[in-house]
């Protein structure tokens, strides 16, 4: 039996390319091809960079699917079973909305797949498989087959994904992670993190949990373990991180350069709002920055705009925070209502919801707004967004933020980083905007 892995692309402009900032090595394949007994033959395509012919010899398929990528998803899955393939579906999205995924797979698959993978192949194999399977949080795979992928290394960034763990003890409630892992985390064994390091082609990591400190004495553990690499990383990491001094030296010690910190807001009230109220209880938030900062550790800044307390002025001042404190980057993102959070839940109790199933609305486009904000409306919401980012990475803006970054740290590689991150945001911020997610269902068919 042969397995086609398929992941699906969000969408592009006719006769464009996808953007570059977007084509990070696919971790999720590399680890269910690692599950897949080696009786059975293996494909993978890259819906980003490639074309995905339904007319691939295969038997089944498995199709990896988020929000964003959900019509798309749809759009193949169609495609495939026309042919009799056996269509296998999962991810973030189907286990958060598995009634969505059912009509378009013979197979859905709830949570992760580790402990089932291998008999789901196997009752696909002997014609006994059932409509829906349920796996377990466990991240225990040993190493993951990047071999699956090997051929297009070349048109992914440089960059090793390395998967700590999963989940996240916080319980944000717009976040999806949230709603998936129930606010717990659970982590992979540190001699197969170490040992999976070892074997990466690029020395350039990204540990892709959402708060590696979630366990502070396995953090511990994994930093003296991973200092002894000599390899530079970078990882998502909550504002907490700053009260704890050794852990942020040991951060530092083992190659930490740079962390995402999803600051959400620095309006109180939609920290409240969004559940992330502790946050604003940590201390004074200059403070807090400026002692990563003075770690030398630099921070990729995250906001979420379009919560209840929003207004024209909150863009500004996030703005004025972030030039003050001359963040490595900064995004500047809108809020997205995920099923299955309850974010998506109040809105729609509320009406405010634009379209119930907003990432299968016809016509829907990466951008557009698919609630009602409270105190702009969504255009305003879309253009704020885009203005005030446009503004941070103007060439004087990235410039001006050039000598700061050089009192920081003296790593050329961090350097060559910096560089290259500004001037993709710089070119390319826009240009997201517009996309269609997807094609239309009823197009797919013909």
């Amino acid at each position: 039996m042969d397995i086609l892995f398929v992941l699906p692309g969000i969408g592009k402009k006719k006769g464009e390319k996808y953007l570059k900032s977007w084509l990070m090595e696919p971790l999720t394949i590399a680890v269910l091809s690692k599950l897949t007994p080696a009786k059975y033959g293996r494909v993978f395509l890259d819906d980003r960079i490639e074309i995905v012919d339904e007319n691939t010899p295969c038997d089944a398929v498995a199709i990896t699917v988020e929000t964003y990528t959900a019509k798309r998803a749809y759009e193949l899955a169609e495609r495939f079973r026309r042919q009799g393939k056996i269509v296998i579906m999962g991810g973030y999205h189907v286990t958060l909305c598995p009634e969505d995924a059912a009509e378009h797979a013979d197979v859905v698959i709830i949570g992760n797949a580790e402990g089932i993978w291998a008999g789901v192949l196997a009752d696909i194999e002997n014609g006994s498989f059932k409509p829906l399977y349920r796996g377990e949080t466990a991240p225990a795979y040993g190493l993951p087959d990047r071999s699956i992928y090997a051929d297009k290394m070349k048109k992914y960034l440089p960059v090793s994904l390395i998967e700590i763990g999963r989940g996240c003890t916080r319980k944000c409630e717009f976040c999806s992670i949230s709603s998936y892992y129930g606010g717990r985390y659970r982590h992979r064994p540190i001699e197969d993190i170490v040992a999976e390091i070892k074997t990466c082609e690029h020395r350039i990591f990204f540990f892709v949990d959402d708060s590696i400190f979630s366990d502070k004495p396995f953090a511990e553990e994994l930093f003296t373990e991973v200092a002894k690499l000599n390899i530079t990383w970078t990882t998502q990491i909550t504002l907490d991180i700053a009260g704890d001094r050794e852990l942020l030296r040991l951060m530092r010690k083992s190659g930490c350069k740079l962390v995402l910190i999803g600051f959400e807001s620095i309006d109180a009230r939609n920290l409240r709002q969004m559940n992330k109220e502790w946050n604003a209880k940590l201390g004074e938030r200059d403070e807090l920055v400026e002692r990563i900062h003075k770690a030398g550790i630099n921070i990729y800044a995250s906001f979420v705009f379009g919560f209840d307390h929003d207004r024209e002025q909150s863009f500004a001042e996030v703005l004025r925070f972030s030039m003050r404190h001359k963040f490595f980057v900064v995004a500047f993102n809108h809020l997205l209502c995920f099923p299955g959070t309850k974010t998506y839940e109040t809105f729609k109790s509320e009406g405010r919801l634009l379209h119930a199933r907003w990432w299968l609305q016809k016509d829907y486009e990466y951008g557009q707004i698919s609630f009602a904000p409270a105190l702009v409306t969504p255009g305003e919401l879309r253009d704020l967004c885009g203005r005030h980012k446009r503004e941070y990475f103007t060439l004087r803006s990235i410039f001006g933020r050039l000598p700061t970054l050089f009192s920081r740290t003296k790593k050329p590689m961090l350097h060559l980083a910096y560089w290259a991150m500004n001037l993709l945001f710089h070119f390319e911020v826009d240009k997201r905007i517009g996309i269609p997610v997807g094609e239309n269902l009823d197009e797919a068919k013909k």
